[in-house]
């Protein structure tokens, strides 16, 4: 039995029910870079644990088991609200062989040598802690999307997950979603649309005029642990909309909108255009609490009724170079507060280029063919005259769907076979991606055009210089006794 300071690591647990994560520290540390373990047999059995037992946490757990089948067994539930783990319990007995135990305390989860695979589900603010340890105490780790709550959180999950040689994926289940997957094949088959100059993403959803509501502070629930949900976060009172499901809309524990959903859709620009970080970011959202854009008194006002951080409206344009050396440019559009216009669809992903375009989400795929020739007649008048042309590519049309299946399946097999290099969204892949939309944040709350050093990252000044105020937001401080392990 490992022991530190003369305490042993079953005496730190033992305290761990009472003390907080302060003094539990110690029976965390990491424990050294462990040789890679070997392929599992395949009537071997796992064994999984669910820390965070909210919807999505219980519908990823739910497809592990479907796709697991007897291969894959449930013992251990875990959330922060026992309200929650217990209604995953009574939904998981009967349905399932195993009747998990249930724990509060995430800890009791990583001690336990029997549990193989943890599925993180909490808030983003708790992703990178709950990975770095269940990966430190040898467990494979499927973690929800966005990777991480900042870049450098990102960025230590990644080199956990190398320094443990453990199998991470990322909950980006796109990857995995066979439409997804064609469309991006098509892209890659001898440049279908041309010269590939914009790209972008969207998300509407007109909220007008409460948006989330402004309720009072209040006691947190009885059932709630509360100084443990906020973890890492400052100390504050409990309010409603900072704590399920809207608790995304405040900087304390997630990113907004471009965090939660742009993370789905820019990741497909990034795989279909074979690029992984931008050059530079450029954010507008007037509603942001921080920075010279929103100051009370100078024309920017909020315009949902509601009490979140997070811009109820966004536009952030990117500048990328492809693997061939052209420059394109990614738009991303969120808004809240207006109606979308003559778009058909509430979200999506589109790829511009000269000979036609394709639009993709989770309903399907869809290639139009560039038909039509601009030329000038009269080069000193600039008149032009539009002419029809046979199309430059052909048309597609394809449904899809949105399902979880196959993404854990990929998980499961990529741990029976310990290949890390066939997870279809590996953390270094989930921390590109989540980088991106940090970064779309980042520039919106310092007010000015970011330039990204990708292979340092580091956020410079047009000049090559260190942005010293937009770096400070590539990490967060840790209220003390909460602080991000060590890798």
């Amino acid at each position: 039995m490992v022991q530190r300071d003369g305490v042993s690591r079953r005496t730190l647990l033992k305290r761990g029910a009472a003390a907080s994560l302060a003094v539990s520290a110690p029976y965390f540390m990491p424990r050294g870079t462990l040789a890679a373990p070997g392929p599992l047999g395949a009537n071997e059995r796992l064994r999984a644990a669910l820390v965070g037992c909210g919807g999505q946490g219980r519908a990823d757990m739910h497809a592990m088991l479907e796709v697991g089948g007897a291969g894959l067994e449930l013992v251990a539930l875990c959330d922060v609200d026992k309200r929650q783990s217990d209604a995953a319990a009574k939904a998981y007995n009967g349905k399932f062989e195993s009747k998990p135990d249930v724990y509060q305390d995430f800890r009791r989860v990583i001690d336990r040598k029997d549990i193989d695979v943890v599925v993180v589900g909490t808030p983003d603010h708790w992703h990178a802690t709950v990975m770095i340890l269940a990966c430190a105490a040898n467990k494979d780790v499927y973690v929800e999307k966005p990777a991480s709550h900042n870049i450098r959180e990102g960025r230590a999950m990644v080199e956990a997950a190398r320094k443990y040689k453990r199998i991470v994926q990322v909950g980006m289940q796109q990857r995995s979603d066979p439409h997804f997957r064609e469309a991006m094949e098509y892209l890659r088959a001898g440049s279908p649309l041309g010269v590939i100059s914009r790209t972008a993403t969207f998300n509407y959803a007109n909220e007008m005029p409460d948006g989330i509501g402004s309720p009072p502070d209040t006691d947190p629930p009885a059932e709630v642990d509360y100084d443990m949900w906020l973890g890492a976060a400052p100390k504050r009172a409990f309010n409603p909309n900072r704590f399920h499901w809207s608790w995304r809309f405040f900087y304390d524990y997630g990113g907004g909108m471009i965090c939660d959903w742009n993370v789905h859709i820019q990741d497909i620009i990034h795989w279909g255009m074979q690029v992984d970080a931008p050059l530079s970011v450029t954010a507008f959202g007037p509603t942001v609490a921080h920075g010279p854009l929103c100051r009370e008194g100078e024309g920017y006002k909020r315009a949902l009724k509601d009490n979140r951080e997070t811009p109820d409206m966004m536009d952030v344009v990117y500048e990328y170079k492809a693997p061939d050396g052209h420059l394109f440019t990614q738009v991303y559009t969120m808004g809240k507060v207006y109606h979308r216009g003559n778009v058909q669809e509430s979200y999506g992903t589109e790829f511009h280029g000269s000979d036609g375009s394709l639009f993709i989400n989770r309903g399907g795929w869809e290639v139009t063919p560039e038909d039509t020739q601009v030329d000038l007649d009269n080069p000193r008048h600039r008149t032009r005259k539009v002419t029809k042309i046979p199309p430059r590519t052909l048309a597609v049309k394809k449904p899809g769907n949105d399902t979880l299946p196959p993404h854990v399946k990929n998980f499961l097999d990529c741990i029976r076979s310990r290949k890390i290099e066939d997870l279809h969204c590996g953390i270094e892949i989930g921390h590109r991606t989540a980088s991106a939309c940090h970064l779309g944040n980042v520039a919106l709350r310092v007010g000015h055009k970011i330039w990204w050093d990708c292979d340092r990252e580091t956020v410079l000044t047009q000049d090559g210089k260190p942005d010293e105020e937009a770096n400070r937001l590539l990490a967060r401080e840790y209220r003390q006794g909460f602080e991000l392990p060590s890798v």
